[in-house]
């Protein structure tokens, strides 16, 4: 049954493969490597193709398999045992072992739908105002189907009844945990949690919940700061300390925003640090999950070093150097990726955002 799929291999948020690098950078022509990962995103070219056997996905190049996940869906729809699909240009995002594959030219569509022994059906998947969620109940009794959904604090956020049977269909319009109840007596009282958020994946980049001010440029030249908790709890602005000095940035909570991450990059990783407050300060941008789609804005730039900065592979802004001078890129929703270069390349960083919708 195809809930026996869904049994995910977790193994944390690993460093991106160099195929994604590639994917954001100017790459050379011929086959892309295939990274072996739990979580990861990259696209492939050269002519691969995958197989999906009875509790895995083999990924082929030729006759030559060249990487294993739990289960594949393409463009949204899980594959069956047997099945065969191959494209070229192929994006692929792995999340806890699972492969979303798009054979369309753009990001893959993240969803799970399972139906469940006592009758529910529930599906996932993103939306431009949030995470989307459908529960079909479908049941030959005459009762009343009631669901409830809650948030972290356990205020209700939505609520419906009907005679079965029904569908149920919401949105909830910002990351977070929330606790769902189907309760359809005597036959069903079921209480399941949706997971809603961005999965920051990268190279030379870490993610924050709070201030860090650490020098950490002997690996990390990407700090990311996840703002979505503090707009949560009511707050109006938040200031971001960011490096040895104490140094912060101040920002305006978003309106109607899904989630938020102030990004604060260096450029340079042996520079003396006789100026503390400008560490993690020469290139400031902001990533926010509006109802039009991820946005990519920038904030601040400095710096004697040349700066390249790159959204969804696209070169967009130029710092020090001729090339473009875009403050702004909006994305297309699920996901977007951000590279950030310089002339001191030790220092190139990628994040990849990704929004995902799911429950368990």
């Amino acid at each position: 049954m195809i809930a026996l799929r869904d049994i995910l291999i977790f193994a944390g948020l690993a460093a991106l493969a160099a195929a994604v690098i590639a994917s954001l950078f100017p790459a050379g022509e011929g086959a892309s490597p295939v990274p072996a990962c739990s979580d990861c995103a990259f696209k492939l070219t050269g002519g691969y193709w995958m197989r999906q056997y009875g509790n895995y996905v083999s990924f082929y190049h030729g006759t030559r398999e060249v990487a294993r996940y739990g289960w594949a869906y393409v463009d949204g729809r899980p594959l069956v045992a047997g099945e065969a699909v191959g494209c070229d240009l192929m994006y692929v995002h792995v999340l806890n072992g699972i492969a979303y594959v798009s054979c369309r030219g753009i990001n893959p569509i993240f969803s799970r739908r399972v139906l469940s022994p006592a009758g529910v059906d529930i599906s996932a998947g993103s939306s431009m105002s949030g995470c989307a969620y459908a529960v079909n109940v479908a049941l030959n009794v005459s009762t009343t189907v009631s669901l409830y959904v809650y948030d972290e604090n356990g205020r209700l956020v939505y609520s419906a009844s009907g005679a079965p049977p029904v569908l149920f269909s919401f949105s909830v319009p910002m990351a977070g945990i929330y606790r769902m109840r189907i309760y359809a007596p005597p036959l069903i009282d079921e209480w399941y949690t949706l997971h809603a958020y961005v999965a920051v994946i990268g190279m030379k980049t870490a993610v924050f919940k709070g201030n860090n001010t650490q020098d950490l440029r002997s690996t990390i030249s990407l700090k990311v700061f996840d703002l979505t908790s503090y707009w949560k709890k009511g707050y109006t602005s938040v200031t971001v300390q960011v490096n040895p000095a104490r140094r912060g940035t101040t920002l305006s909570a978003p309106a109607g925003a899904f989630a938020d991450f102030l990004l604060a990059w260096e450029d340079c990783h042996n520079c003396a640090c006789d100026w503390e407050g400008d560490m993690y300060m020469d290139e400031i941008w902001r990533v926010t999950f509006t109802s039009s789609g991820p946005v990519l804005s920038r904030i601040h730039s400095q710096g004697g070093l040349w700066h390249e900065v790159y959204a969804d592979g696209r070169l967009i802004y130029t710092w020090n150097k001729d090339g473009p001078k875009n403050d702004r890129y909006t994305g297309a929703d699920p996901t977007i990726s951000v590279g950030i270069a310089s002339s001191d390349s030790y220092m190139n960083a990628v994040a990849v955002f990704t929004k995902i919708c799911t429950w368990s």
